[in-house]
């Protein structure tokens, strides 16, 4: 009986074969290996695609054609993997059992079994799942091989989405591409399910921070000291006595001059003490998009760079499964903790020495373990990893190291302090036991990106300072940063008691502030508000609560791919008129970007509609949810879609006729090479009469076209001096990058060189025509070892050049 494993790519191949045979004395053929009875190969990610428009039907070639719902669908093998497809293919033909070894989720799934159904493939299909290549997860793996056909859900939703996607990538990128042409021709309205609500959210911020008008607002900020210690307290103006704005903030300086000079000379009298006891865990292990976010905060590493990285550290074996989304660890694995911890105190990682091993983080939790578990360690002991690898495999090992020291204990106390009527509050937080942060300090609190690990990995928020529990929401809002100052100013407090009288205070100081506008996204928080959608959704949405569950928008393996393609960038190049850009480390919107979120229907831009939609998928792999109801579903998207665009008057640049050929009009396109945009005529016979090439123009910062003066009237013609004809024209060398005159009658040449006669080109852009003095031949410009001079190619007199003319 002839067992064929397919794993998803060569690495996962290789480390298949070494556990199957790790003596070796297999058999290493081109596209797989053999032992016997046993085949192991692989794909190179997707051997499949979904064929092309024009495949279904010619007619489709052409853009101006949409609506296209296939009624069966059609695959093609890819060209670039055709060679290990025949080998794929080749090997099912014998196979009698295949042992599916893609990665362990939905698309992992979807890649491998659509070559089973592709292929027509009807013996026995079992299931492999590899969440690491190290000798223990493996062994775990095989141990646990499943019937191929529990998995049938995840390959319908894994199917689904990628119809999905093409539906309506392919019907709404033409639709909207060749509406607004009618308005504005030149660009591509790349239309995507996730593109677009992802662009939204760099758009919405910009027009945040473009409407917003700084205010000036005041606090007042009571000091006090006790046994020694000084401690802060701040106003608490009532709304009732004292106008506020919406945000409850003091906009009147005379308000608060005049509080300032009442409370100065007043005793201060303790109100109220609150005690409260609180805890703050270990923050949880990665999951790649917590990882891409807090490696783009701290080290200024792309989200696209931390995939490659934790890939390349987990094809060498140094950590596990790096495309997951969860951030737990199965209680089975605790076992493995004594060797991993032990291996990881080798490499002098902070804290593994010293590490409890008997300790259970909230990080084991069977009932949040997903298709994969959190990225941890394997307990292989990396060797030379480059800077970048080194700064991910620290941040995997330490976050795992974490979950085997206790959480951190501390008191928070806050306080009220009445001065003459006026209220002043203040808080202190005295840690009890520092428990994780003895070692790993402030880790686990806050990023540099401003949120809470925690947050950011979307598990639920900590006890805050004020002893109170609050989330994150991914908002960049200044009176969340206040408050977070205000509780960290007191970090020690003197013994408060209710109705204690403190006298009166030391200090009441006047601070005059400013609100701020919202940040720009970064790669990082994008990508994080990508993951955590929810929190971008109307509040109103029933369902909004039940899409924290979806875990975004896109998957961890793509975000970072639709954050770069949203920049033009597929793969490593430049390729489309970008939507957004990078500025420094910040991403803006582009005209284009603008302009396609504010003509796009308003549905396709909201969160709610993708997110609904990867719920839909999430409860078809879970066997709950409807193929059918979901693609029904896309259809209706896509023809609402369709009758908005069809009616919708897109903005248009005022079209400017070519200066040149007066006929056809200047089309905006999009350069490759200097990414950057330009206008060219869309009449093809139109060409600079100087060059024979078209012409481009630049773009002005209205998107109009700069015209270029030279060439909006023909350059002059002049009469040949060697054939007496009005054919003497301007044209341009590319190889030396200048202008020159030449007689356009291909039979002149000078009858005593018999060669073609060149003229050079003066200041005003005309020829020089210059005469030997001895025997009145056409001097000829050339250019020596010292230089430019003039030759006269009848009696061989030089001529030295004074300012592009012979000096005679």
């Amino acid at each position: 009986m002839q067992t064929l494993y397919i794993a998803e790519k060569p690495d996962i191949a290789n480390a298949i074969a070494d556990y199957l045979w790790p003596s070796g004395g297999y058999k290493k053929c081109t596209g797989y290996y053999r032992k016997d009875d046993t085949i192991v190969s692989w794909a190179v990610g997707h051997l499949l695609e979904l064929a092309t428009p024009e495949e279904y039907e010619k007619r489709y070639a052409n853009w101006k054609n949409y609506r296209i719902f296939p009624e069966v669908w059609k695959h093609d093998v890819i060209t670039k993997s055709a060679a290990q497809f025949k080998v794929v293919s080749g090997l099912l033909k014998t196979a009698d059992v295949v042992i599916h070894a893609g990665d362990p989720d939905r698309e992992g799934q979807l890649l491998i079994e659509e070559i089973l159904h592709y292929c027509n493939y009807e013996g026995k299909v079992q299931r492999l799942l590899i969440n690491a290549k190290d000798d223990v997860s493996m062994k775990r793996a095989f141990d646990t091989v499943e019937d191929n056909a529990k998995y049938e859900n995840l390959y319908a939703a894994g199917l689904a989405r990628q119809q999905a996607d093409w539906l309506v990538g392919i019907n709404l990128t033409r639709c909207y591409t060749t509406n607004a042409s009618r308005f504005s021709p030149g660009a591509v309205w790349n239309i995507g399910r996730v593109k677009v609500p992802t662009l939204a959210l760099v758009v919405n911020r910009e027009k945040e921070i473009q409407s917003f008008k700084v205010r000036k607002y005041y606090e007042l900020k009571a000091a006090f000291t006790k046994e020694g210690i000084r401690f802060t307290a701040l106003w608490q103006p009532d709304e009732k006595k004292t106008a506020l704005d919406e945000e409850g903030r003091l906009l009147d300086k005379q308000v608060a001059d005049a509080v300032r000079e009442k409370v100065l000379p007043a005793d201060g009298m303790v109100q109220k003490v609150t005690r409260k006891k609180g805890t703050e865990a270990p923050p949880l292990p990665y999951s790649l998009d917590t990882l891409q976010v807090e490696a783009n905060a701290r080290f200024g590493i792309s989200p696209k760079q931390a995939l490659s990285t934790v890939q390349s550290l987990y094809e060498k074996k140094y950590v596990s499964y790096p495309r997951s989304d969860c951030n737990y660890i199965p209680r089975a694995q605790h076992k493995d903790a004594f060797r991993i911890l032990d291996r990881l105190a080798s490499r002098n990682v902070r804290g593994a020495a010293g590490a409890d091993v008997s300790l259970f983080s909230r990080a084991w939790n069977d009932k949040k373990v997903t298709a994969h578990h959190a990225i941890i360690p394997t307990g292989e002991i990396p060797m030379q990893l480059s800077a970048t690898e080194e700064k991910i495999y620290t941040m995997i090992a330490e976050r795992y190291v974490m979950q085997f020291y206790p959480p951190c204990e501390f008191e928070t106390i806050t306080f009220e302090i009445m001065l003459a009527d006026e209220l002043f509050k203040g808080s202190g937080k005295v840690i009890l036991k520092p428990g994780f942060k003895a070692v790993f300090g402030g880790q686990g609190k806050t990023t540099s990106a401003g949120r809470t690990t925690a947050a950011s990995s979307g598990e639920e928020a900590v006890v805050s300072a004020a002893g109170k529990r609050k989330k994150a929401t991914g908002e960049d809002n200044a009176q969340d940063e206040e408050a977070e100052t205000q509780a960290d100013e007191n970090l020690s407090l003197p013994n408060l008691s209710k109705g204690e009288n403190l006298g009166k205070p030391d200090a009441v100081d006047l601070l005059e502030k400013e609100t701020k506008p919202p940040k720009r996204f970064t790669e990082g928080t994008l990508l994080a508000a990508m993951a955590n959608i929810y929190r971008f959704m109307d509040p109103k949405n029933p369902n909004r609560d039940k899409l924290k569950e979806v875990k975004g928008i896109g998957t961890p393996a793509t975000r970072d791919t639709i954050i770069s393609e949203l920049q033009g960038i597929r793969g490593n190049r430049q390729t489309q008129m970008p939507f957004m850009e990078k500025v420094k480390k910040e991403l803006v919107p582009t005209e284009l970007g603008f302009q396609l979120i504010d003509n796009v229907d308003v549905t396709l831009t909201k969160p709610d509609t993708t997110a609904e939609m990867e719920f839909a998928l999430a409860e078809i792999a879970a066997g709950e949810g409807s193929v059918e109801k979901f693609r029904q579903d896309v259809y209706d998207t896509i023809d609402r879609n369709i009758a908005y665009a069809e009616a919708h008057q897109f903005p248009g640049y005022i079209m400017e006729k070519c200066p040149l050929c007066k006929t056809g009009n200047l089309v905006k396109h999009f350069s490759r090479k200097t990414k950057k945009a330009f206008f060219v005529c869309d009449n093809q016979a139109c060409v600079s009469p100087s060059t024979g090439k078209p012409v481009y123009y630049d773009v002005d910062k209205n998107g109009q076209p700069v015209m270029k003066r030279q060439e909006e009237t023909p350059a002059q013609t002049f009469t040949c001096p060697v054939c007496g004809k009005e054919t003497l024209n301007r044209h341009y060398s590319p190889k030396t990058k200048q202008y020159f005159y030449v007689c356009d009658d291909k039979t002149c040449v000078s009858p005593l060189t018999k060669k073609t006669v060149f003229y050079a080109v003066d200041r005003e852009g005309n020829p020089v025509i210059e005469h030997c003095p001895q025997d009145n031949a056409v001097l000829e410009k050339k250019k020596g070892r010292y230089g430019f001079f003039w030759s006269c190619p009848q009696c061989r007199t030089i001529y030295k050049d004074s300012k592009g003319r012979p000096k005679l």
